[in-house]
């Protein structure tokens, strides 16, 4: 169910033109009736007489039950959390524009975090040309993230551990309207995405009260690594009674795409692209920006793969 409420604003007074409110209560159900989850949120716009514009919002949402947290097990409970949201927006008339976007999320009780923050900066030197870069960087940790299932002594093993990851990218962008039926355009995007593994646990009783009863995190009696696995020994017997597989990775990625398109008639159209792609990968879980960027376009560790398409089409007038 939700319970929803607003306010618009369309008169301009002061710094403004007009501006929004609108919050809203909210509860979640299982098709079986229970009541799984619910929360508040919030938005707000601004548009400023410099053609300027601002926003806002967030929520904070109530402890929660998951249905798919163990993926087909028992249900489980899951913390609450808190998000708040923010951006602004630049006069897009002008020939250098600027977006900010950042976004924080907290969940209770140290089960999770998260930043992410984006900048948009356009600049059009005149009429037919614009450049555009999105850098943009997101950081967060889960303290259960699903690992994997196994079997001990008869008995269910739903694997978790907490998770550190990195990400960052950058797009930029081309335009060229070299006349109304011949235009260029470019986009390139290099991505590094790192998560690291840690603090290995199982589930214990997925609808305790208490956060940390929900769960044991293994010792280090218990656990140990070797080679590209973890030898789990829980019952601390000397034995090996299961393993993990090292799950850590480090992603690197640089995407492009180059395409020319000519109207050579009415209604007729023909396209080039060229596509490149290129990747890295290893399980390595820490970030080193530089090292990462070395890696995308390093010969001896990277080949391109590229593609070259050619579209065309004609158009047949009827008379």
């Amino acid at each position: 169910g939700v319970l929803w409420c607003g306010y618009n604003q369309f008169n301009p007074k002061g710094i403004y033109k007009s501006f929004n409110l609108n919050n809203d209560f909210f509860t979640v159900y299982d098709f079986g009736g229970d009541l799984i989850g619910g929360g508040y949120e919030w938005n707000a716009n601004i548009n400023f007489k410099n053609f300027w514009s601002a926003w806002s919002g967030g929520s904070f949402n109530t402890p929660s039950s998951s249905t798919d947290m163990l993926r087909g097990g028992p249900m489980m409970k899951l913390p609450g959390s808190a998000q708040v949201r923010a951006g602004v927006n630049s006069d897009s008339r002008k020939k250098l524009t600027l977006s900010v976007y950042a976004n924080g999320n907290k969940g209770y009780e140290g089960s999770s975090r998260n930043l992410y923050t984006e900048i948009d900066i356009s600049y059009k030197p005149t009429n037919y040309l614009v450049f555009t870069i999105s850098p943009s960087f997101n950081r967060s940790y889960t303290d259960l993230q699903y690992v994997t299932q196994t079997s001990y002594n008869g008995n269910d093993r739903y694997l978790f551990a907490g998770i550190n990851q990195k990400t960052i990218s950058t797009s930029f962008r081309v335009n060229i309207n070299a006349s109304p039926n011949l235009t260029f355009q470019y986009w390139g995007q290099p991505f590094i995405a790192t998560g690291k593994y840690s603090d290995y646990k199982f589930i214990t009783y997925p609808m305790a009260n208490r956060y940390q009863d929900r769960f044991w995190t293994y010792n280090p009696s218990q656990i140990s690594f070797d080679g590209n696995q973890y030898n789990v020994d829980e019952n601390v017997d000397g034995k090996t009674d299961y393993t993990i597989g090292k799950s850590d990775f480090n992603v690197k990625q640089f995407l492009s795409n180059f395409v020319i398109r000519w109207e050579y008639s009415p209604g007729s159209t023909l396209f080039l692209v060229w596509s490149q792609t290129r990747s890295y990968n290893s399980d390595i879980g820490q970030m080193d920006f530089f090292n990462n960027v070395g890696d995308l376009f390093s010969r001896s560790k990277n080949i391109p793969h590229n593609v070259f398409l050619i579209k065309f089409s004609y158009r047949f007038g009827l008379k």
